[in-house]
């Protein structure tokens, strides 16, 4: 079961995300022709850690299994969702390193999640060029851009 509480106007969620750079690209998802892209990851589930999360996460959406992980952020963002709805979302970042050589080109699959069919646009991104890109949230993109590990909490809000 994933950690979330929903009501009619409000909703909270815990979520973990995996940055993965090759060649100074940073590999980004867009979920669902949703309009911008964001990092891999997913729900937190009751009862695990976000460590084992992300390579839950990561392992279902990317495919492969993480060598290293390096927590770098933990964002408590808040944003009203397209339907109205005002989301608290708290998401723990990890720099990761995969085991497996990954695929350097774009690409598509659909992710069955939880009976829920979901399509995965996978683009990677210019470290340089990410301010190009509706990427969210945005107040990570300096971090990332500028391979800024260094651990950071923070609030954020649209």
């Amino acid at each position: 079961m994933d950690v979330k509480i929903s009501t009619e106007k409000e909703a909270f969620k815990m979520r973990v995300a995996g940055c993965v750079i090759k060649d100074d690209k940073l590999l980004t998802v867009n979920i669902c022709d949703n309009g911008f892209y964001c990092l891999p990851g997913g729900h937190v589930h009751v009862g695990e850690s976000s460590a084992e999360a992300v390579e839950r996460e990561i392992g279902e959406e990317v495919g492969v299994t993480i060598e290293n992980k390096t927590l770098i952020s933990i964002i408590e963002n808040f944003f009203t969702g397209k339907n109205g709805k005002k989301y608290h979302e708290v998401c723990y970042y990890y720099v990761i390193t995969p085991k497996e050589d990954m695929k350097t080109e774009d690409y598509s699959i659909v992710e069955n999640d939880e009976g829920e069919l979901k399509n995965l646009e996978f683009k990677w991104v210019k470290l340089d060029e990410i301010d190009k890109v509706d990427f969210r949230p945005s107040i990570l993109k300096g971090q990332l851009k500028n391979k800024d590990f260094a651990f950071k909490h923070i609030i954020y809000g649209d």
